[in-house]
């Protein structure tokens, strides 16, 4: 039987949605689960959500929706999810409105306990203990907090005096009074990462940032009721370079011996795709 107002074959889709500070990834799956379609954009603002994925409806065919579960940066208060929700509502049966680090953790720990650290543009944790008390450290964004993170590592890498002489004359000028400067000093870890190949100068710093990550976790681990070991995973861009990966999780050893690393269970917008 076929579902009023849904192109032929489209009923009971899925719509996941992981809408960070840098990119948005998509990901549409059918009744049983399976992928369908998986789409990286750029990341928007959670308030133009409902246009871009009215534009994707007309590409992808989506049609009504059964489920559709949005995982937003910026998505804390209530009063912003409702809204957020309501204005999708149109768009899907079911409509779930959560953090992207929420939805991170989710598809992290498949919903059990467990320490998330997020480093991207932003650094920010979040755990969940045995209790199911969730707790969140960091996210304070870069004027007060984002230790770690690729927007710190930016900074860092300008005012560093040993690797100054790699920058273009006036770059650091140029970029505190840019456009959109968090993301554009963000993009400079990228340099970083390229030269720690071959410069102690930007192996340290890298390291340096890793067990700032690891410093929340520990934090968290102390702040939280675990009885056994402590299951921590990651999400975000900077996770994807080996070495640095390799950094962190030698400094959450150095922290506590209760930590059990693993990566993430599934990707964020494929899990926000499967949730029923």
């Amino acid at each position: 039987m076929s579902v009023p107002g849904c192109p032929r074959g489209t009923a009971g889709r899925s719509l996941g949605v992981d809408l960070g500070g840098t990119w948005m990834r998509l990901c549409l799956a059918d009744s049983s689960g399976k992928i369908l379609k998986r789409r990286r954009l750029p990341a928007i603002r959670w308030t133009n959500l409902l246009a871009v994925l009215s534009k994707l409806d007309k590409s992808w065919r989506i049609g009504r929706l059964q489920h559709l579960t949005a995982g937003c940066c910026g998505i804390w208060r209530g009063e912003e999810r409702r809204r957020l929700k309501s204005s999708l509502r149109g768009m899907a049966k079911q409509v779930r409105v959560m953090s992207d680090l929420e939805l991170a953790h989710g598809a992290a720990f498949n919903g059990g306990a467990g320490i998330l650290l997020i480093g991207g543009t932003g650094s920010v944790a979040l755990g969940r203990d045995d209790k199911k008390c969730l707790l969140r450290i960091g996210g304070l964004g870069p004027l007060l907090g984002d230790e770690g993170s690729a927007f710190w590592i930016g900074r860092q890498a300008l005012k560093n005096q040993g690797l100054a002489q790699r920058w273009p004359e006036g770059l650091a000028l140029r970029l505190a009074h840019g456009a959109d400067p968090v993301r554009q000093i963000a993009g400079l870890t990228r340099f970083v990462f390229r030269w720690a190949r071959q410069d102690a100068r930007a192996r340290a710093l890298l390291r340096q940032a890793a067990e700032k990550l690891a410093d929340l976790a520990q934090e968290l681990s102390r702040r939280l009721d675990f009885h056994g070991p402590i299951p921590v995973s990651w999400h975000g861009g900077l996770f994807k370079d080996k070495n640095f990966r390799d950094g962190f999780l030698r400094a959450l050893k150095k922290h506590n011996r209760r930590f059990i690393a693993h990566s993430p269970s599934l990707a964020s917008e494929i899990a926000a795709a499967r949730l029923k």
